[in-house]
This record gives structure tokens, C-alpha cells and sequence, in this order.
């Protein structure tokens, strides 16, 4: 197995930041993450870390940006979206589109890796994934769904951090060299913050009426207008409410498939199928905002009466 091997820097103000930039525009390319807090509610969500890798005389270096830390983030618009500098991305349609919502960063060029392993025909696609074939790399996952929130991070907060950035410009180097093609180009956002899946242009099914209800989701053909990721989601949240949370579903679809939950992904995706994870958040946070899903005020997800009533067409 492959040994991490990186030094790391955790950036807490404007000057430690203003040098990191200097070093970022005069690379040919570097690996970008981000972690979020609150990312299923659009209202609250929120960046905490933004996490950049690069390659420099052999070596990787890591920087981790506090986003929280309430110091000027602009100097960032140059290498981020002012610069030929490739950005690398893993699942770049979650990444890309919130430090556009939240900081007004238009990110480009950009290589998404997780695009190039589907254009290549995988069918797994999770950087854990990607990283455990192609680079002989065991990422550990442990630390998820840790709130990135709080202040100040333990290591183990740290460490799982930094290997994202660090092992998605590892796969870029090795895609490269396949010559696989990663480019991709974030999409106009609308008004809605959410609007990155087909499920995006579904109606809402906010009256209260049962029969208003029905009908909308009969209207709607589940096979052919909602992705299967959330045909898949809207399954397990219907069948075992108040079971997961939001962070919690998103980290057991792609390693914990046991049980009732394990059945329907495997299912509805395949039993080969490893979902990446921002992929996962992008569809919770498309059922929420589409009322087809509720997250409690303990963090608990169950289904709408509309969310319910479109499983069981699913089903049948």
C-alpha cells in the first residue's frame, strides 16, 4: 500500500494566505477540496476548509485554508478563476459551484478526475475508489462527518483533510499519464443554489392537499425524470426514517451497504456501484430542497408525504 507522504500548513490569516497565493499562480496546475457545514440546508450551509495540494521540486505540499478564521479571502479570485492554472477536482459539480455561491470564485480551467474515470468507462468513481485501484491507496473515511465547524480541528480532522486534495492530484498524475480527458466547465448557477441534477427542474410539491400531492407525483415518471442515486436515497429515508442523518447517509451508501438500506442501493445502483460522496450530498440536499425529504432538528431524515407516495410509484 502506498504511503502518504506530504507536509502540511494550516493557513489563519491574511498574510500566511497572500503567500500561498504568490506560490499558486506560478503553478502549472494544483488539487482543490473543499468541507462544508450544514450542506443539505441552503440556507445555513456554509464552507469551513478550503484544502489545496500541489507538487513542487518532488515534494507535496498541503495548504488547508480556514475559512472560518474571518480574514479577507479575495486574494484566491487570482489563482482561482483569474489564472491558466488547471484545477483539479474530484466531483467539481459539488466543489466548484459552492465556492462560486459562497465566494464568487468562477473556478477554471478545470480537471475533474471524477469525470475522467467515468468518460474511461468506470463504474467506480469514488475518489476512495479511485485512489484504492489506481494508486494502491487506503483512504480512511473516519472522520466524515466530523463538524467542520468547530475550532480549533483535531489532527485526525487534519489528516483527513488534507488527503483528498493529496490523493485527487495523485490520480491526476496518473490520469494524465492514461490520457484520459477531465475537463469540465461549471454550469451557470440560477437563483436556486441546488440546481446541479434533473431532479432540479421537478415541481414542488408544497401543497397541502393529499390529492394536489398525488397528483404531482403522478405526473412525475420516476425512471426516466429523477436520477437513480435519488430514486435510491428517497428509498432508504422512506423505508427507515429517523435513521440517518444527512452526513451519515452520505458516508455509508458507498461502504456500509448492509441491511434494508444496503438492499435498495444495491438494487437500484448495482451492487458494484460506489457512489462518491459529494455526489451522495448533492442528491440529499436536491430531495430536501424539493420537499421530497425533512431533516429534523436533531438531524434526522425522513420522507415527505410527496416523497413517500414517489418511492412507492418507484417500487412498482
Amino acid at each position: 500500500m502506498l504511503k502518504t507522504d506530504f507536509t502540511l500548513k494550516f493557513i489563519k490569516n491574511f498574510n500566511e494566505l497572500h503567500r500561498l497565493v504568490e506560490k499558486l499562480v506560478l503553478l502549472p496546475a494544483f488539487a482543490l477540496d473543499i468541507e462544508t457545514v450544514d450542506w443539505w440546508n441552503q440556507h445555513r450551509e456554509r464552507i469551513a476548509l478550503i484544502q489545496i495540494a500541489f507538487r513542487t521540486e518532488g515534494q507535496i505540499k498541503v495548504f488547508i485554508i480556514d475559512t472560518l478564521a474571518n480574514f479577507e479571502l479575495s486574494p484566491l479570485h487570482l489563482p482561482l478563476d483569474q489564472s491558466s492554472t488547471i484545477k483539479i477536482i474530484h466531483n467539481a459539480a459539488f466543489d466548484a459551484a459552492r465556492l462560486k455561491k459562497h465566494f464568487g470564485f468562477t473556478v477554471e480551467p478545470i480537471f475533474d478526475t471524477m469525470a475522467a474515470a467515468r468518460r474511461s468507462g468506470e463504474s467506480r468513481y469514488s475518489l476512495k475508489a479511485q485512489a484504492a485501484i489506481h494508486l494502491n491507496l487506503q483512504l480512511n473515511k473516519s472522520a466524515q462527518g466530523s463538524d467542520w465547524s468547530r475550532r480549533p480541528l483535531d489532527s485526525r480532522q487534519l489528516h483527513y483533510a488534507a488527503l483528498d486534495p493529496y490523493s485527487t492530484l495523485l490520480l491526476y498524475e496518473n490520469q494524465s499519464e492514461r490520457n484520459l480527458n477531465g475537463a469540465y466547465l461549471l454550469k451557470s448557477l440560477r437563483n436556486s443554489t441546488q440546481n446541479l441534477l434533473p431532479l432540479d427542474d421537478l415541481p414542488l410539491p408544497i401543497e397541502s392537499s393529499t390529492s394536489s400531492i398525488a397528483q404531482t407525483v403522478e405526473n412525475i415518471s420516476s425512471e426516466t425524470e429523477i436520477p437513480v442515486e435519488a430514486i435510491a436515497l428517497l428509498g432508504v429515508i422512506t423505508e427507515l426514517p429517523s435513521r440517518y442523518s444527512p452526513d451519515g447517509l452520505a458516508a455509508s451508501v458507498g461502504s456500509e451497504r448492509v441491511g434494508l438500506a444496503g438492499w435498495i442501493i444495491d438494487q437500484r445502483l448495482g451492487v458494484n456501484a460506489e457512489p462518491d460522496e459529494e455526489t451522495v450530498k448533492l442528491v440529499i440536499s436536491h430531495l430536501a430542497e424539493r420537499k421530497l425529504i425533512n431533516i429534523t432538528d436533531t438531524r434526522r431524515m425522513e420522507a415527505t408525504e410527496a416523497g413517500a407516495l414517489l418511492w412507492r410509484k418507484a417500487k412498482k
